[in-house]
């Protein structure tokens, strides 16, 4: 009985692990964790703007009736944010907070696995009374940076993901 609850629980964990960990990434189905080095700061630095398939699902859930979703990355590790859907949060958003600017600061750390993640650590505001942090995975293609992350489980393939403009 003890060996089957243990084998359980190895094999629950593994299926956790397995979905964050040995996923394919959005960009070409290449593996996702294929930063080698901690990116530059200066490589982050600017405008990004979520692509095409992430407009395409928002569409298809109703999100933002056309307003761009961008992320500016300020030299001073600092972050404005603008109509960020409320998925990406652990809450639902009003809709009349949805389209404020979120602002805060950001930084390159290293996930639970060891790979390079980008940290976004939103400011207190009239939603997040105690502020809020989440994370992005960076992503290297063509010498370009990419920032990204799954949306729900990683099984589905939605994805939300940033290019630099």
């Amino acid at each position: 009985m003890k060996i089957s609850f243990i084998a359980g629980v190895i094999l629950i964990m593994f299926s956790i692990i397995q979905c964050r960990y040995f996923n394919v990434s959005p960009v070409d189905g290449i593996r996702i964790k294929n930063l080698k080095e901690k990116p530059e700061n200066t490589e982050l630095f600017g405008s990004w703007e979520i692509d095409k398939e992430s407009y395409d699902y928002m569409k298809t859930m109703n999100y933002l009736n056309n307003k761009s979703v961008t992320l500016i990355l300020n030299s001073d590790q600092t972050f404005i944010a603008n109509n960020f859907p409320d998925f990406l949060f652990s809450e639902t958003i009003p809709d009349s907070i949805l389209h404020l600017p979120f602002e805060g600061t950001w930084k390159i750390n290293k996930d639970y696995y060891g790979n390079w993640v980008l940290d976004l650590s939103f400011d207190k505001n009239e939603f997040y009374k105690d502020g809020m942090s989440i994370f992005y995975d960076l992503y290297k293609k063509n010498d370009n940076l990419i920032i990204w992350a799954f949306i729900g489980d990683p099984d589905s393939g939605e994805r939300f993901l940033f290019m630099k403009k």
